[in-house]
């Protein structure tokens, strides 16, 4: 496809469309499917403890329960599974003929799963658009149906679970006697068997997370096996594949916990802080790209790219994470978004890759990708980081209407400006360590503040900093230099950073932590 780039290492990723000829009739239904609530589903309740053994088991299960109930509701209308025409990122698409068909039914049975297993916090919405076959094949009608589709899911989300239906409480059961000892340990909401830790349902997805080890093969293991109790008469093979098994760290026969992920920070130095760090980031306007673009003219548009789309991020930044940036964890990876966590200096490196990566893949200045990241202590409560950084990401999509922004070290600013400081001020900060204090640094960081004061909102007793930072590097760097190439070498430094910290406070302040948090004691 023209959007993206066919360069070597991307070739792969590409997807043709599927060849929907068969299914095409003078009149058809469009049924979908939208997980939602996903975030409650994978981090409420969840304790930090044991969070690494089924973040990325529960967002797995999102996949892999989407392509159950897609074939599900086949099986319920007796047509084949090649009427289903898309499943992705906890969405799916079934193209059927004209007929009476009752969904109604089959969301009660969901509604009912989700409430009694779930408390109904999350759930899968089904519905559905008459369409006809010029929707599919003339230029401009898929567009069309593209709105249709996605009004009817918007009217849809506000019909969630029918409370006012006959006996709609009834399948609402709660536990009793429940305490310290009795609540799981996982996802603190359930209750366990005596004698027993976690309950069942959190027991599944420990079970699951054990099976996504990134160098197992491709398996196909049985719906029953893997957890799903919805309906005894209809057990199927899933295909536990890259995209389902993603990428994270194993220790032994289970992922690493996030302690060992932190304390695998800067392994290769004696000093640096032991942190993780969680990276959130999604595709910027990609909703208005769609509705303007020509991808949504016709369906094979709109397949291939949403497929190709979804390869870069659930196969390649995997493949990434785990040939260069080991010590790392994918929550989720797909469709146009990510979340991943691992050693703070790694995520941070990768974060710059990914969005190279992303800008030499997408064929498009229409498209950009903005970041989110927060580091933290292995112990922080995971929900609160998840919550945490998708504030960070919204803070990076406020910006400005392009986007194209990075939330870290508490700023946000533009990826091009950010990477600029970045190649001008990190390698010469390395080159010239031994005789930069910890005591000037946090001194840079204060004058960093009173620049930003000017820069942005005019402060006149701030504009000080630059006599100020004057003094400060003559004092603690240049009076120690020993003859005139070292002192030569310290004014060049001095120049670059009194240069960059009046013309990008922000991005020079991101810059200047991050090298600090390599040189901290470790204690």
């Amino acid at each position: 496809m023209k959007y993206f780039s066919q360069e070597e290492r991307f070739k792969t990723l590409i997807s043709p469309p599927k060849d929907i000829s068969k299914l095409l009739q003078d009149d058809m239904w469009l049924i979908s499917g939208d997980f939602y609530g996903i975030q409650k589903f994978i981090f409420d309740g969840l304790s930090t403890k044991n969070a690494s053994k089924v973040l990325r088991a529960k967002s797995a299960f999102i996949q892999i329960f989407t392509e159950y109930i897609a074939k599900y509701i086949c099986f319920k209308l007796n047509v084949k599974e090649d009427a289903i025409v898309s499943i992705n990122a906890g969405k799916f698409e079934i193209l059927v003929p004209e007929k009476e068909i009752d969904l109604d039914a089959v969301q009660k049975k969901l509604d009912d799963y989700f409430i009694q297993n779930f408390y109904g916090l999350s759930g899968i919405m089904l519905s559905s658009v008459a369409c006809k076959r010029d929707d599919f094949t003339e230029i401009q009608h898929y567009k069309a149906l593209r709105k249709k589709i996605i009004d009817s899911i918007e009217e849809k989300k506000f019909q969630k679970f029918n409370l006012f239906e006959e006996n709609a409480f009834d399948v609402l059961t709660y536990d009793t006697n429940i305490n310290n000892q009795t609540l799981c340990s996982i996802c603190n909401i359930r209750k366990v068997q005596e004698g027993k830790e976690n309950c069942s349902i959190c027991n599944s997805f420990v079970k699951l997370g054990q099976k996504l080890s990134f160098e197992h093969q491709e398996e196909l293991v049985d719906s029953d096996t893997l957890g799903i109790d919805f309906d005894k008469d209809f057990i199927i093979d899933i295909n536990l594949n890259k995209k389902v098994k993603s990428y994270i760290l194993f220790d032994g026969h289970s992922p690493a916990d996030f302690k060992t992920l932190a304390d695998s920070s800067c392994k290769n130095s004696e000093t640096g802080i032991k942190s993780l760090a969680v990276l959130k980031a999604d595709v910027d306007n990609m909703g208005k790209f769609l509705e303007k673009s020509n991808v949504t003219n016709c369906f094979e548009n709109f397949d291939s790219f949403s497929k190709t789309m979804d390869n870069f991020f659930s196969l390649y930044i995997p493949k990434l994470m785990k040939m260069e940036y080991p010590n790392t964890y994918t929550v989720f990876a797909g469709g146009d978004d990510l979340f991943l966590l691992g050693a703070w200096d790694e995520v941070l490196e990768m974060a710059r890759e990914i969005e190279h990566e992303f800008k030499a893949f997408v064929k498009s200045e229409e498209l950009s990708i903005s970041f989110g990241i927060a580091i933290a202590k292995p112990s922080t409560p995971i929900s609160y980081l998840a919550e945490y950084t998708e504030h960070l990401l919204e803070e990076a999509k406020e910006i400005d209407e392009k986007k194209d922004a990075i939330s870290l070290f508490r700023e946000t600013v533009k990826w091009k400006r950010y990477k600029a400081v970045y190649g001008e001020l990190y390698g010469t900060l390395e080159a010239f360590e031994e005789h930069l204090n910890t005591a000037f640094l946090y001194r840079l960081l204060e004058l960093i503040e009173m620049s930003k004061k000017v820069k942005y909102h005019d402060d006149i007793p701030s504009t000080i900093w630059k006599s100020k930072f004057r003094y400060s590097f003559n004092r603690n760097v240049l009076e120690k230099m020993r003859g005139d190439k070292e002192k030569e070498r310290a004014e060049n430094i001095l120049r670059l950073l009194s240069r960059l910290i009046d013309e990008n406070p922000k991005e020079t302040k991101m810059v200047v932590n991050e090298f600090i948090y390599t040189r901290r004691s470790v204690t």
